[in-house]
């Protein structure tokens, strides 16, 4: 027994540690309330000429509003820091509370060694958070969970993310919520996408091949493509079992051509249950409904 405390006891700290580089990697571009500076700026944009992407033309790359223009059109009513922040660490709150309800104290160690990816986006007032509070929703609800997943693809995700889970899942009835969730938002942001096509199309610094980040494009196009595929492979062959949700997410990040630390944050969206439950994601796999009690909503 002290044998084994001793082992946890190592492990734990080795997490910690892990943790702390991770903050230590992390602080130089750790600056409260930096992201959200971008997004006010896109959004006085939008509401004063009608284009969120005006101001890029002046910003740095790293200051720019690169998301489509839903985030834009959010920030006139979502976009005063206390409202703002406190949405966020609302959201950070919601993905904890999954890992201790389905992993209990195991569900530290994944956050103590994440703390610098999630920590920086919180502070520096970036949506990311905002995106994991609605992916860690998708694979126990399964309407809301699609809605969820629509929005957060909306926000920073390929929608291909959303096709690959519930067609390996083969639940028609999710990937049908979600279709037309995808349809409904782009028909809310219709006045801008024009600009969107625009800015991706015409600014040198818009586009998501230009930086290689940290991914896999760091050994080429060509390494990033093949390992963004068998990513994708995997995520559909074990999209049924324990492990399809984390694999889904693993793809979006093998997929990512700018692959950055922060992006690591978001495997926090798939918590592995490791204590018995009533309903678990095996039985979700096994019949495609949605895990939680009222989770019809």
């Amino acid at each position: 027994m002290n044998s084994r405390r001793i082992v946890v006891g190592v492990m734990m700290a080795l997490y910690i540690l892990f943790g702390l580089l991770g903050i230590f990697v992390s602080a130089p571009n750790t600056f409260v309330g930096a992201d959200l500076s971008v997004y006010q700026r896109a959004g006085n944009d939008l509401l004063s000429i009608g284009d969120p992407y005006a101001s890029n033309a002046t910003a740095h790359f790293n200051f720019q509003y690169r998301y489509p223009p839903l985030l834009a059109m959010l920030m006139p009513l979502l976009g005063w820091p206390p409202v703002w922040f406190a949405l966020l660490w609302g959201s950070t709150a919601l993905v904890f509370y999954f890992w201790w309800r389905d992993a209990g104290w195991f569900g530290l160690a994944p956050i103590f060694m994440l703390s610098g990816p999630w920590g920086q986006v919180l502070l520096n007032g970036n949506v990311q958070p905002l995106l994991m509070g609605l992916l860690v929703l998708v694979p126990y609800y399964r309407r809301v969970g699609a809605i969820s997943l629509a929005v957060a693809t909306m926000l920073k995700l390929h929608p291909i993310l959303g096709v690959v889970w519930y067609l390996g899942r083969r639940d028609w009835t999710g990937l049908a919520w979600y279709a037309g969730a995808i349809v409904a938002l782009l028909v809310v942001q219709a006045p801008w996408l024009a600009e969107f096509l625009d800015f991706y199309a015409n600014d040198p610094d818009a586009s998501i091949t230009l930086y290689a980040g940290w991914g896999l494009r760091l050994a080429g196009d060509v390494a990033w493509l093949i390992g963004a595929g068998l990513a994708g492979i995997a995520a559909l062959a074990l999209a049924r079992t324990r492990y399809g949700w984390l694999m889904n997410i693993v793809f979006q990040l093998a997929a990512l051509p700018r692959l950055l630390p922060t992006n690591l944050a978001l495997l926090l969206a798939a918590p592995l249950p490791t204590r018995r439950r009533p309903r678990t994601l095996e039985s979700a796999a096994r019949q495609p409904e949605p895990v939680a009690a009222g989770s019809q909503l």
